[in-house]
């Protein structure tokens, strides 16, 4: 599809909203100018307090919700230099992320990854989230919510491990604002944003934000570029009505896409690094820490339109109608070398080798989101009982171009590194499976309520049930084997929660919550036939703790402990190990621990903590090989952060400086290659001037070597960043 063709679609498309069905719910209070565009330091609010449709459509706070709710704001995203998703997810309390090039932005939180995380935008679940997600600016979010443990009941299949949304900056009526940033730093970095908001009347206010980043990267030949723009019109023709529009478009770039440093034989390297135990004894080279193997007419990057309408009506003082209306639109494309195997050095490559794969992928997808919701706040019996019911209708269409080969080996120190032949030939891609066209259909009709009753005005009881009807049509045509193979897959799935919130104190909970979840065994829009005969993998979960605010409103604290358990993960049959059955399962228990300080007025830190056990219940893989016991892939069991803030009263500076533990970690099931654990510190100075602040941040300043992610196989790490600093300014108007 043109970029014109869809283009054409998108405004189409945003003029039909105008005219969408109305609904919704009372006008927000109005907000002072501060709430509309932020910059520096962040006042000291209660986020306990705050308001959050992540985790549940009932209008409760987080102080309300029977399980843990992280919010990361824009004020805090800018006091901590937190420039893009991954380095806010990087922020949240037990978590860590990831630049894995096909996915920037994958998660791992209690003890699961990628697929078991649901990705919602603006509150609206994404369709397929591991292949939408991309390493975008946080600049365009008033703020990113972490919605911890299964979230099924809420977003439906795939949402069992949690659910991250992003919720982009809207119109504000409180008056006009404008603000912009602007930064360059090591490795050619160089981000700049715009944010206007425009009260035109008391019924119309117009926003838009727009941010354009580029870098030359740390390795060799990678750059990269990056645009987000966002305009948004919020209507309130009359008190009880209120209309959001919004169009968003995000791109990115990249030269020659970073896909990992890979293994290599001790003996072979010429800087042999401890970041990594392997039980071949393979490590990981420093000489190659910025060395790039990929070919070098590479190609990878991704464009995509959002449209999304939101319109709440107060039909009564207690009754509320919500409608949110959302179409997507993308293209991606990969073409790179992405795996590369070491060889033993031989008289071609007297210093040793890597063989390499070839990778030619698009993807032309697009999906639409319909959801109604009715909301009602009423009493039963002299007790507070708020009620929500809705549907939802999703479509999503997904085809891809699927290319897989090899290409020359290079040498491991002097890489000539070739190009990608471009001709779509059996000669280049050869074998079954490796040159497939995929055309896929997936189609979920949803049906779902909560309810929060107050049994006293102290004791809370929270509940809902969701109902998922999935229908998947796929058509898979190999073109080397000469066939065309479609199948049809229907799912049919129940999630719920049950959970209750009890009042210690005006400002100390207790909470603790079951909930029941499902999720697919693979990506629904890439699922194989053999593995759509599966049913839905089974998820339960376990969750209790406690939220306060102490010391007279100076302190925020969060603690909870879980337990979770995914059943029907795909093993081998133990009477024949070469059949793959369901019966497998992987589990999870944990402690979290989250606290944020004001010492004083001026002086504010914020800890957390997570330790958690993650296993392999049961596990079979080819031959046998039990694996029962095993940590998952990419699961740190120790995820730890410290930040401190502080402003002296007799000085106009900011002085910043934080510490993050990320544990050790596996990149395969058999745990056979042991990535170090690492702590990372950063520290930054700002001076504060009558509208805005320019801050100097350093990055990784002991300049440790670590990985966040795996690369294009388990073979191969992604190294982050070496030590950085960069100059940022940040103005409101």
């Amino acid at each position: 599809m043109t970029y014109q063709r869809r283009l054409l679609r998108a405004t189409a498309l945003a003029i039909c909203l105008t005219s969408a069905p109305a609904w919704a719910q009372e006008v927000a209070p109005a907000t002072t100018e501060s709430d509309i565009i932020v910059t520096g330091v962040a006042d000291r609010q209660l986020l306990l307090d705050a308001e959050t449709e992540t985790g549940s459509r009932l209008g409760l706070t987080v102080r309300e919700t029977p399980a843990i709710v992280d919010i990361l704001s824009q004020e805090l995203m800018q006091e901590r230099g937190l420039r893009t998703t991954v380095e806010a997810l990087n922020a949240t309390p037990g978590a860590s992320s990831g630049e894995l090039a096909s996915s920037p932005g994958q998660l791992s939180m209690r003890g699961f990854t990628a697929g078991a995380i649901s990705l919602l935008y603006d509150g609206v679940r994404q369709t397929n989230s591991a292949l939408i997600i991309r390493n975008m600016d946080s600049w365009s979010f008033e703020r990113i919510e972490v919605l911890k443990g299964p979230a099924g009941v809420l977003y439906g299949e795939g949402s069992l491990a949690g659910a991250v949304n992003l919720v982009p900056k809207k119109p504000r009526f409180s008056g006009d604002a404008f603000a912009a940033t602007a930064g360059y730093g090591s490795f050619g970095t160089a981000r700049a944003g715009a944010d206007a908001n425009l009260a035109l009347s008391d019924a119309v206010a117009v926003r838009g934000v727009a941010s354009i980043n580029r870098t030359d990267g740390f390795v060799d030949d990678t750059d990269a570029r990056f645009l987000a723009a966002t305009l948004g019109v919020s209507f309130r023709p009359v008190e009880r009505l209120s209309i959001e529009l919004a169009a968003d478009y995000l791109e990115d770039k990249y030269g020659t896409a970073y896909w990992g440093a890979p293994l290599v034989a001790a003996s072979a390297a010429r800087d042999p690094s401890g970041l990594v135990q392997s039980a071949d004894g393979f490590v990981i080279d420093q000489a190659t820490r910025r060395t790039n193997y990929n070919v070098t007419n590479a190609d990878q990057g991704a464009d995509a339109w959002w449209l999304r309408s939101r319109i709440d009506y107060e039909l009564t003082d207690w009754l509320t109608l919500m409608n949110q209306l959302s179409y997507y639109d993308a293209n991606r494309r990969f073409r790179n070398s992405e795996v590369y195997t070491y060889t033993a050095p031989n008289a071609a490559f007297p210093n040793g080798s890597l063989r390499r794969s070839t990778t030619w992928i698009d993807h032309d997808h697009q999906f639409f989101v319909e959801r109604a919701v009715f909301a009602a706040d009423f009493g039963i019996g002299g007790h507070r009982n708020r009620l929500s019911v809705g549907a939802e209708y999703s479509d999503s269409k997904f085809d891809s171009v699927r290319r897989f080969g090899n290409t020359t080996a290079v040498d491991l120190f002097d890489p000539q590194r070739g190009t990608l032949s471009l001709e779509d030939s059996a000669a280049n891609f050869p074998g079954a499976g490796n040159r497939a066209n995929f055309d896929s259909r997936t189609e979920i009709r949803s049906i779902f309520a909560e309810n929060a009753f107050n049994l006293t005005p102290s004791f809370l009881l929270v509940g809902g049930i969701r109902y998922d009807d999935i229908r998947l049509d796929r058509v898979v045509a190999d073109l080397n084997a000469g066939t065309v193979t479609p199948f049809t897959r229907t799912y049919k799935a129940v999630s719920w929660r049950a959970g209750a919130v009890y009042d210690l104190a005006p400002k100390a909970q207790l909470f603790a919550q079951y909930t029941r979840a499902v999720a697919p065994v693979g990506s629904l829009a890439l699922i194989s036939a053999t593995n759509a005969r599966f049913n839905l993998t089974k998820g339960k979960s376990v969750e209790g703790g406690l939220k306060a605010s102490l010391w007279n409103d100076r302190v925020d604290l969060t603690l909870a402990a879980y337990w979770l358990k995914q059943d029907d993960i795909i093993t081998r049959d133990p009477a024949n190990t070469n059949l793959s059955v369901q019966g497998g399962s992987q589990s999870s228990r944990g402690i979290e621990l989250s606290t944020s300080t004001a010492v004083t007025e001026q002086f504010r830190f914020d800890a957390s903590l997570a330790v958690l056990n993650a296993k392999f219940d049961t596990l079979l893989e080819a031959g046998g090989v039990n694996r029962a016991g095993n940590t998952p892939p990419v699961v740190p069991e120790r995820v730890a952060s410290l930040f401190a803030i502080y402003r002296p009263a007799a000085l106009p500076i900011t002085l910043t400086a934080g510490a993050r533990h990320m544990g050790h970690f596996y990149t395969d099931n058999a745990n056979s290659i042991r990535v170090r654990a690492a702590t990372i510190i950063d520290a930054s100075i700002g001076y504060r001037l009558p509208f805005g602040e320019v801050t100097l941040r350093g990055r990784n300043l002991t300049d440790r070597l670590y990985a966040n992610w795996f690369g294009g196989s388990a073979r191969q790490l992604t190294l982050a960043a070496p030590r950085s600093v960069d100059l940022s300014f940040t103005a409101r108007f």
